[in-house]
């Protein structure tokens, strides 16, 4: 694997390298920043595709849950009309249990239509303000000018040690005794240090709105969805009551309606 350098090293390094260029090491580093800004870019790009997929399913899940509660709506009015059926019947049990559970549902209902709405409207402005592509734009315009720096520099080197070489040849002499062309290079080292610096710094940006403020949101919706099951449970709960009430007279009706039919003998 290709070797790599971190942002804390890469600080230390370019500080090193402004405090004493002629024993700083920075330039032997400066391929490892090339590769550092090669792995970025791949992750990057994988992020930005995992954050187009998350956009697609929320906009799916809403939909599809919207769609879940329009069916819900009409199962609903389904239930009512089975317990204004059973008005002016004699089973007087029928009526409020049709109604009853007609009226859970439906608050259930209004509860998920809730949590489906939260979904799209919490994540979706995070996830865009993630997407946008002027920040993709300008990230790529700050790589480009980092490359275009790191190519002047290594062209620059390239040309002083032909230079060196040449004057070496000239003179007759094996290598010429001297610098290594940092000191020729220095503004080429310089501007590419201010380029990766703002590389960096843009990288930090897209960051922390991947990171902490989307995990935010995600935490913001866990509150949407924790209220959503308390409150279902709560309505679930002043339903049981009834429910077990309803169940032990529909036991005993059905008991009555077997005697009826099969007397004992």
């Amino acid at each position: 694997m290709p070797e790599q350098i971190n942002i804390s090293e890469f600080v230390v390094l370019t500080n090193e390298d402004l405090s004493s260029p002629a024993t700083s090491s920075f330039h032997t580093k400066m391929s490892d920043c090339r590769n550092t800004v090669s792995t970025m870019e791949e992750c990057l790009e994988m992020e930005n595709a995992a954050f187009q997929k998350m956009k697609k399913l929320i906009k799916a899940i809403h939909t599809s849950g919207l769609t879940y509660v329009e069916n819900k709506e009409q199962y609903i009015e389904v239930l009512e009309n089975l317990g204004n059926g059973h008005v002016n019947q004699d089973n007087n049990e029928i009526f409020p249990g049709f109604l009853n559970l007609a009226v859970f549902t439906r608050e259930v209902t209004a509860l998920f239509k809730n949590l489906v709405q939260s979904l799209s409207s919490i994540m979706t402005f995070p996830l865009e303000n993630v997407l946008k592509s002027e920040l993709r734009d300008s990230r790529l315009e700050l790589k480009k000018n980092m490359e275009k720096s790191l190519k002047d520099y290594d062209i620059k080197l390239g040309k002083v040690e032909k230079e060196r070489k040449e004057r070496a040849k000239q003179l007759g002499l094996i290598r010429v005794e001297g610098s290594d062309g940092a000191e020729d290079t220095e503004r080429e080292k310089r501007v590419f240090q201010l380029q990766m610096c703002e590389y960096l710094l843009k990288i930090q940006e897209l960051k922390v709105r991947q990171g902490p403020e989307l995990l935010k949101s995600l935490i913001t919706y866990f509150d949407s969805q924790l209220s959503f099951f308390r409150e279902g449970l709560k309505a679930a709960e002043n339903l049981a009551p009834f429910i077990e009430k309803l169940t032990s007279s529909m036991y005993k009706a059905s008991n009555c309606s077997i005697s009826f039919c099969f007397p004992a003998l």
